[in-house]
């Protein structure tokens, strides 16, 4: 359900333009909604309401917040003070943005949820289920992948998600991504349970009769903490998989030459500017 609605607000935060999502956030959002569920025409003016209430709220108190943020980030790439101590910080800020914008957005949610029909929630259910089956068989088709073959996908797609960021990189950085390789726990199939045992607490909530205060408190506190479902193995998997991340950048960026870290700053530089031009 947060997946379905939210979507458009969360890709401001992703690779996408951010001035691009918020002048098609519209379409973009329906896009995504109607693989899901086709609403009535009535939902769809409470939703397009909720939508404008939520796009007002996020341009004036949260864009500047990130621009800030993005500032005190670029400063300490400058300064070259990036240190474990100061990847939480920013890490604890980035948790903060996305607290800030569920407890903005669930309320809403929960509020229109009980206009579904069951008709609408058999759709949406059956839709989820055929994602997973498509993960559950993406994942499949890696394990049946050679340990070589693994191992050079893997690594082709990290030294592509930090060419991003720094662009070409050193001899010493595709080493440094090479000797990482082994460091990392494979999650699939504990993050498969975990999207079950979640996806199934919330089919069995939307299959109750009662659409009242119980069942909107109950879909308040699944949407506002999904990671309840999460086992202990997983929580400490990820835990450890983080660290060993921060430890990989922290690596890496003491192999950043200068012309990367301007290459960094600039990409920095643009999310600024896109945010700025959002809020003039």
């Amino acid at each position: 359900m947060k997946k379905i609605i939210i979507i458009g607000l969360v890709l401001l935060l992703s690779g996408c333009s951010t001035k691009f999502v918020y002048k098609n956030i519209d379409w973009l959002v329906y896009w995504y909604l109607d693989d899901f569920v086709e609403l009535t025409d009535q939902q769809e003016e409470v939703f397009d309401l909720k939508l404008a209430t939520w796009l007002d709220w996020h341009k004036k108190n949260e864009v500047p917040k990130y621009i800030s943020h993005l500032g005190e980030l670029s400063s300490d790439i400058k300064s070259q003070q990036i240190s474990l101590a100061k990847m939480d910080y920013h890490q604890q800020k980035a948790a903060e943005h996305w607290g800030r914008l569920k407890n903005r957005i669930i309320p809403d949610l929960v509020d229109m949820a009980p206009s579904l029909s069951q008709e609408q929630v058999t759709s949406m259910f059956k839709e989820i289920d055929k994602r997973n089956e498509e993960e559950v068989e993406e994942r499949e088709e890696l394990s049946a992948k050679t340990p070589e073959k693994k191992k050079k996908s893997r690594l082709k797609q990290n030294k592509k998600n930090l060419k991003r960021w720094l662009g070409k990189l050193t001899p010493e950085q595709e080493k440094l991504i090479e000797n990482m390789y082994g460091d990392y726990h494979s999650n699939g199939e504990l993050w498969d349970q975990y999207q079950i045992e979640y996806q199934a607490a919330l089919k069995s909530l939307f299959q109750t009769e009662d659409r009242g205060e119980a069942f909107k408190s109950n879909l308040y506190e699944l949407l506002m903490a999904p990671e309840v479902y999460r086992s202990e193995e997983l929580n400490q998997r990820n835990l450890e998989n983080a660290d060993t991340y921060k430890r990989f950048l922290l690596s890496a960026d003491i192999l950043t030459t200068e012309k990367q870290r301007t290459h960094l700053l600039g990409e920095i530089d643009d999310f600024s500017e896109d945010f700025n031009d959002l809020i003039k």
